[in-house]
């Protein structure tokens, strides 16, 4: 995986924060602190974070999902491809009407 770096200021406070969890062992160093506020920040919007696809695409997208995932539900499809539960619900129904996908999905 290709590594990127972003430089940042912490307010004196910020830092004494980080570098007491350091200290304690939850994290190794500061750098590990901030990686770890930044995957969790993109966790917490990931619900935000969908992305635009052409029904056609989606469709196609969802059931290559719902065949590596037989017993999944519509909002779990959203969540992992980052897609508008309705574009979901909307490519599910038309798999469904054209018999690609059962009833579970």
């Amino acid at each position: 995986m290709a590594k990127c770096q972003a430089a940042t200021k912490l307010t004196l406070r910020e830092y004494e924060g980080a570098q007491h969890l350091v200290k304690a062992g939850y994290f190794l160093n500061v750098s590990d602190f901030v990686r770890s506020a930044v995957r969790d920040k993109l966790d917490a919007m990931k619900p935000t974070l969908v992305r635009k696809v052409s029904p056609k695409a989606a469709q196609n997208e969802i059931y290559r999902y719902i065949k590596s995932h037989p017993d999944v539900y519509p909002d779990e499809i959203a969540d992992a491809l980052n897609l508008d539960i309705k574009t979901v619900m909307d490519a599910v129904a038309t798999l469904m009407s054209k018999k690609k996908v059962g009833e579970s999905a």
